[in-house]
């Protein structure tokens, strides 16, 4: 007997995109404080983009529009009251370091100096640290309790807040502002593509020896296909119930570029994901070849 699926309300979906996005974004921003010595111009072009886009989105629409959720989970839960004040605090104390992001990575373009590189670094990083807390502890503890407790009118508030301004970079029309942004990671996924393509695991027939690890990629990659065909065909099929349901022609368009923007967002982040999974089966089975022959 098939298991029903509950269909989770479309601001939860949102939010958790928007958790996935952030999490690549601090993903880049770490790799670029890592790999670059903030001492020359171009060192600061990802990182300004990066810490714009988490002042004047991430801040201004995501941690708000989470706000009128915990403020409904607190009316139907009151038990909650307690973690929604921590993360309402959170949420302050965030747009006020990305605002002081912005001023310390300003000084650092025009100092160039190392003291003027390491503010930055230091200050960024702690961010960083802060917001994944943050993000785990409302993926795991209060969106399921949000989903259990409120009610369809209770997603309302939500639903118009998130459509009232779209997203500027992850959204279906990229803003001027995140172009350089978002070539960045067309041209990452292009590569990787690219990678996988000339590097394909039907080299790894060619490691008979480490037939443990090319198992275990084999179904990791299986795995990560079937996972995001899933959320393909999930939005699909949101979109098509929505765009016959009388919404009309200006509705039905914003949701096929909504859609557009999914599929192109979900194929950079399966792309990613592929590429790790492709290197850590390499790497085990390289393992594996290295202990068979001692």
């Amino acid at each position: 007997m098939a298991v029903p699926t509950v269909r989770l309300p479309d601001a939860i979906v949102t939010l958790r995109d928007e958790h996935r996005y952030l999490t690549l974004l601090l993903e880049t921003l770490e790799e670029q404080l890592n790999a670059t010595e903030l001492t020359a111009a171009a060192d600061f072009f990802l990182i300004q983009d990066i810490v714009h886009y988490m002042h004047e989105y991430t801040d201004v629409v995501h941690h708000p529009t989470e706000d009128l959720m915990f403020d409904k989970l607190v009316q139907r839960n009151p038990d909650r009251a307690k973690d929604v004040a921590h993360l309402r605090k959170d949420h302050n104390a965030m747009h006020r370091e990305t605002a002081r992001i912005q001023k310390l990575l300003d000084t650092a373009a025009r100092q160039k100096t190392p003291k003027a590189a390491d503010a930055v670094r230091a200050t960024t990083n702690k961010y960083i640290g802060r917001l994944r807390q943050h993000i785990e502890f409302e993926e795991n503890e209060l969106f399921p309790a949000a989903i259990q407790c409120l009610a369809n009118r209770d997603w309302h508030a939500m639903d118009m807040s998130l459509e009232a301004k779209q997203d500027p970079l992850f959204g279906p029309t990229v803003q001027r502002d995140y172009r350089v942004l978002y070539e960045y990671f067309a041209n990452r996924a292009d590569q990787l593509s690219r990678q996988m393509t000339r590097f394909g695991f039907l080299q790894l027939d060619n490691m008979i020896l480490s037939a443990d690890a090319l198992e275990t990629g084999i179904a990791e990659m299986w795995n990560l296909l079937q996972r995001h065909g899933d959320l393909l065909t999930r939005e699909f099929s949101v979109v098509t119930d929505k765009s016959f349901d009388g919404r009309g022609l200006a509705s039905t368009l914003a949701l096929q570029a909504r859609y557009a923007g999914f599929v192109g967002t979900t194929a950079i982040e399966a792309s990613s994901q592929a590429a790790g999974v492709y290197f850590r089966t390499l790497r085990n089975a390289a393992v594996s070849l290295f202990k068979g022959e001692q």
